[in-house]
């Protein structure tokens, strides 16, 4: 039986459609309807309900779904206890948030290069939600992110590994907040708030302060962090973010870190699917060794180290 068939007919059953299935496998549309064709062939039963609008697997199906899967895994461990001395090789797709590439991706994408000079790194950078979606639709191999991703919850089926927290605090010019004291939401309500991205956790908990207030807060939403940072150098508002991203601004006093309203951290993780292929296994295993290295060069108070 080809695996590839196989191979088909689970991510068909993940995405739900033809179309996000070509996409995901690098084929036509017809190429995939012809797998499924074939493999149903060969099994002498249907595996797709044609009568529906919406693509629906049969009972058959759903079956064939569940023993591919293992026969898929079975593969792949049968092919790495055979080459347990190779190393890891191969095209790797890694999606990262934009606050992972302001920190430690260029030490990572080095150190991967002298490491595991076989290992091909193709990298997305996009928001929290854009990169769960891409993993769900096997689109990446890898997610670096920081809001927690719902299939994972409670699974087997993925690996995720604490990497660190980003410490939030509230960041301006010094001529826009209070010279003592700290920041009330009174203050903070006459300036724009400039923040991560709408669908962002860090813009929910930021938007959550005022929720018991008459008044609307003027939150700015970017996924850019690079135009966050540059808005308040400019002094448009009072920026959401990790210090750790303008540290050099804070150190020189063109910036100021001020108290208030406290704000939950962001806490980064990898995620994979557990039986990834060795290369994806390999860039996560050094993905937390730099983390971990940087963390030991910066402040402790604005990043933290977790444990896996």
């Amino acid at each position: 039986m080809n695996t590839r068939f196989l191979e088909t007919l689970v991510v068909l059953a993940r995405v739900g459609s033809f179309r996000e299935t070509a996409q995901v496998l690098n084929a036509t549309q017809a190429a995939i309807s012809q797998r499924i064709a074939n493999l149903e062939d060969d099994l002498g039963v249907e595996l797709v309900d044609r009568s529906q609008r919406r693509l629906t697997l049969t009972a058959a199906g759903e079956q064939a779904v569940r023993q591919a899967q293992r026969m898929l895994d079975l593969e792949r461990e049968l092919r790495a206890s055979t080459r347990p001395e190779a190393p890891p090789a191969g095209r790797v797709r890694l999606g990262a948030i934009e606050s992972v590439v302001r920190t430690w991706l260029s030490p990572l994408v080095r150190l991967l290069a002298e490491r595991h000079p076989q290992i091909d790194l193709d990298i997305t950078v996009d928001t929290a939600k854009n990169l769960h979606e891409a993993l769900r639709h096997r689109k990446l191999d890898l997610m670096v992110q920081n809001d927690p991703y719902a299939p994972a919850v409670g699974s087997t089926e993925h690996r995720v590994t604490p990497l660190c927290e980003f410490a939030l605090h509230w960041i301006a010019r010094p001529e826009l907040v209070p010279q003592r004291g700290a920041l009330t939401l009174a203050q903070l309500e006459r300036v724009p708030l400039l923040t991560f991205s709408r669908t962002s956790s860090p813009q929910a908990h930021v938007r959550a302060l005022f929720a018991d207030r008459g008044t609307e807060p003027r939150i700015c939403n970017f996924p850019s962090v690079e135009s966050i940072i540059q808005l308040v150098r400019d002094g448009y508002g009072i920026a959401a973010i990790p210090p750790v991203f303008v540290g050099p601004d804070l150190d020189s006093g063109a910036l100021r870190l001020c108290e208030g309203p406290a704000l939950p951290a962001m806490t980064i993780t990898t995620t994979s699917e557990r039986e990834a292929p060795p290369a994806v296994r390999a860039t996560q295993l050094l993905t937390a060794e730099v983390v971990a290295r940087y963390c030991a060069e910066q402040r402790p108070d604005w990043v933290r180290r977790l444990d896996a």
